[in-house]
């Protein structure tokens, strides 16, 4: 299993540099990353969360995901509760970014492969089911303490609403809950455009970190807190959080190896959407993309 992670690790990292390589050869400029973060966060993103959902399921995956479905939620309120505490007097400029880096991780593009690897198609399912979950936190909560500008609260309400990726997890609960079968062409296309989701979100990412110099990239004593926070503190937490409430042994497993994944690579998207601290974000994804190939497996070691 460890090798699994790490290998997803490496692939992750590796792929930031391909966006760095094509900003350097100036192939990708600043307006064009605008339209692919677009691009990412309304079409990509969105299909490849109903791409998740379309798949067969048998009657005791349906049980573990309900009760993955619950415990995801009292995970998150939980490292939100966490979050508000222990950033109380990180810079306001920062905060959202702190909060938003420590409360979502990277489970899409490492996580559908890791599990799929240690429990085959239901790892899949399970970790669309945690997707599930936490989308709409990111959506919702995350973009709240990302804007800067505090927009009105009946506007924000409605651009979550309206956000694509929200839109994607009804249609996705709608395809679960009717068993609508969607047709073979389209369901290959929704699979492939979906796919490109990680691929471009690290690319996107690489061209972000291409402006800035290593040295600032990995400076700072704030970005190393956080990672640290993210990467050992927010898995430990959870690992006694599901201990405590009574979690079975599989679905602790799940939440706490997702939960110890890097910083989720929307976090700089979004920040750059958002008006949230680009940078930050850009090297919170980074340092914590780096330090995860050793924490994880200390991670599994200690509590898996």
């Amino acid at each position: 299993m460890n090798s699994d992670v790490i290998n997803q690790v490496l692939i992750l990292f590796l792929m930031i540099f391909v966006g760095i390589y094509a900003r350097k050869r100036n192939y990708i400029n600043k307006q064009i990353n605008d339209g692919l973060s677009k691009l990412l966060l309304k079409i990509t993103l969105p299909l490849l969360i109903i791409s998740s959902f379309n798949t067969n399921f048998s009657k005791s995956m349906i049980v573990n995901a309900e009760k993955l479905f619950m415990y995801t939620i009292i995970v998150h309120i939980v490292i939100i509760v966490f979050s508000k505490i222990v950033y109380c007097k990180v810079p306001i400029n920062k905060r959202g970014v702190a909060k938003f880096v420590t409360l979502f991780s990277n489970s899409g593009f490492m996580g559908y492969p890791v599990l799929k690897g240690l429990y085959g198609n239901p790892g899949v399912f399970y970790c669309s089911i945690f997707g599930i979950v936490l989308n709409v936190f990111m959506f919702s909560y995350g973009i709240m303490v990302l804007d800067v500008e505090g927009g009105s609260s009946f506007k924000e309400l409605k651009k979550i609403i309206l956000n694509p990726a929200i839109v994607a997890i009804i249609i996705g609960i709608i395809i679960l809950v009717t068993g609508i079968k969607i047709p073979y062409v389209l369901s290959s296309m929704i699979s492939s455009v979906g796919s490109m989701t990680s691929p471009l979100s690290m690319i996107i990412v690489g061209v972000m970190l291409a402006d800035t110099k290593v040295k600032n990239a990995i400076s700072g004593k704030t970005v190393y807190i956080i990672s640290f926070i993210k990467l050992i503190v927010v898995p430990v937490l959870t690992f006694f959080t599901l201990k405590l409430v009574g979690a079975p042994t599989l679905i602790i497993d799940i939440i706490v190896l997702l939960e110890a994944m890097p910083a989720a690579s929307n976090a700089a998207v979004l920040s750059f959407q958002y008006g949230g601290d680009e940078l930050l974000a850009i090297k919170s994804i980074f340092v914590s993309t780096v330090l995860s190939i050793v924490a994880i497996p200390v991670i599994i070691k200690l509590l898996l």
